[in-house]
């Protein structure tokens, strides 16, 4: 445990760790609270867009990422074709040092967001119409129905959804594996990739326990400090 404290690679694994799990997470609750939203608007065409967004869900991790790899592609991949459409120069993605996590994290965000819209769609259903109707007779906006009424109503829905997305945002290993094993060079070796690297690529499988053991303890404050924000009780 000292010596993986004292090690630099280590250290900077945690902290890209604690960067991709904020911004996966922080994308996916806007994005899924966004989209929620419209769906409980009953606009045109949003019974099509809740099937379609099924989709990322029904792929499998390895599928998923081996699509996105073929996408990343710099020569080949079709991002960069619609990007030299626009007259923008073609990017590295997931072969670009600075790149690679950003990069990931727009995976992983694509895969793990319907997740997160399903338990905000199925929170907001359980508001009840009457109170809805209530407030809007007494001169609320929607604004005000949203932040003084729905939001506190979900909140525990709301934070018991972010602790099931940062849990396993924060012990991602798949996507990551697949799309770039951690690479170019460590730029995108979270603490996961890590553990596996030191365990099964380098045999060292005491050093490879220990980094398992502080990503168990890492998960669990950063679970608790989430509980404790959202006022969770699981006992109810």
């Amino acid at each position: 445990y000292l010596s993986l404290f004292t090690e630099p690679r280590f250290l900077q694994s945690l902290g890209r760790t604690l960067v991709f799990m904020l911004m996966v997470v922080t994308t996916e609750t806007i994005l899924g609270f966004g989209i929620a939203l419209m769906l409980t608007s009953n606009a045109f065409g949003t019974k099509l867009f809740r099937g379609i967004l099924i989709l990322p869900i029904m792929l499998t991790p390895i599928a998923a990422a081996f699509m996105w790899r073929i996408m990343y592609s710099p020569t080949l991949g079709v991002l960069n074709y619609f990007l030299e459409v626009l007259g923008i120069e073609p990017q590295k993605w997931i072969y670009g040092a600075e790149q690679a996590l950003p990069s990931i994290a727009v995976v992983v965000t694509w895969c793990k967001t319907p997740f997160m819209v399903m338990v905000f769609y199925t929170g907001l259903l359980s508001v009840s119409d009457e109170i809805i109707e209530a407030a809007t007779i007494d001169g609320a906006s929607a604004l005000d129905i949203l932040w003084r009424i729905k939001l506190p109503l979900i909140k525990p829905v709301f934070f018991v959804a972010i602790l099931f997305q940062t849990i396993d945002t924060a012990k991602e290993f798949d996507y990551t594996q697949i799309l770039t094993r951690g690479g170019p060079g460590s730029a995108s070796e979270t603490l996961s990739i890590f553990t596996y690297l030191n365990s099964f690529g380098f045999l060292k499988m005491g050093y490879g326990s220990a980094s398992a053991i502080i990503l168990s303890v890492f998960i669990f404050v950063i679970a608790s400090l989430i509980i404790k924000a959202g006022g969770i009780d699981f006992d109810k």
